[in-house]
């Protein structure tokens, strides 16, 4: 257990899913635990986790899977849209262009990638061995307060990051928003 002055806290970050358009079918990735994106568009969206334990713990209503994404066992084209939820920050920076890779291979031509996620500067404070971020999630018709947390080791990240590689491996950034230490990418496989 990390002491509490060790952990470096993201307080007060604001997130608004009531006005979030996904057309079909809906692959979450990180989608165990708080279900958020689930809770939103419930079956249509499959989720995935690494764990099993986060699976079960998501609120009904995606079908869950088990299942790695940096090999996902879905056909090429499969998907008309996917989210990362505050999961991409869970994943090893060595491992998200693999990611991203396969989220490009099971999209659909045209079809959407949204990520929401926190910037973890590289440069971290001494004193800090984890972040945690607490968020106010607004849901149709009611507000959610998770937190996320990680052990801070090896771990950067931004908006920057992501909408480059994401450019890289075909994907055509359409909306970006960054409010504090939260950011929110829409992006688009090139049809």
């Amino acid at each position: 257990m990390i002491p509490p002055e060790q952990i470096y806290n993201v307080e007060g970050q604001r997130v608004d899913l009531t006005n979030v358009d996904l057309p079909g079918l809906i692959l979450d990735i990180g989608g165990g635990g708080e279900g958020m994106i689930g809770r939103v568009f419930g079956e249509r969206v499959v989720a995935v986790d690494l764990l099993r334990q986060e699976l079960e713990e998501a609120p009904p209503g995606p079908l869950k899977i088990v299942m790695d994404a940096r090999k996902l066992q879905f056909l090429d084209g499969t998907f008309d849209a996917t989210t990362a939820f505050f999961a991409l920050m869970y994943i090893a920076n060595a491992d998200h262009e693999q990611v991203l890779t396969e989220v490009h291979r099971v999209l659909k031509p045209g079809g959407w990638l949204l990520i929401w996620d926190v910037t973890i500067p590289a440069e971290r404070p001494s004193n800090k061995q984890a972040l945690m971020v607490s968020l106010e999630v607004v849901l149709p018709g009611w507000t959610a307060r998770p937190g996320y947390g990680i052990a801070w080791q090896d771990r950067h990240q931004d908006a920057r990051h992501f909408s480059q590689l994401a450019h890289r491996l075909g994907f055509e950034p359409v909306a970006q928003s960054v409010s504090d230490r939260v950011f929110t990418l829409r992006l688009r496989k090139k049809a």
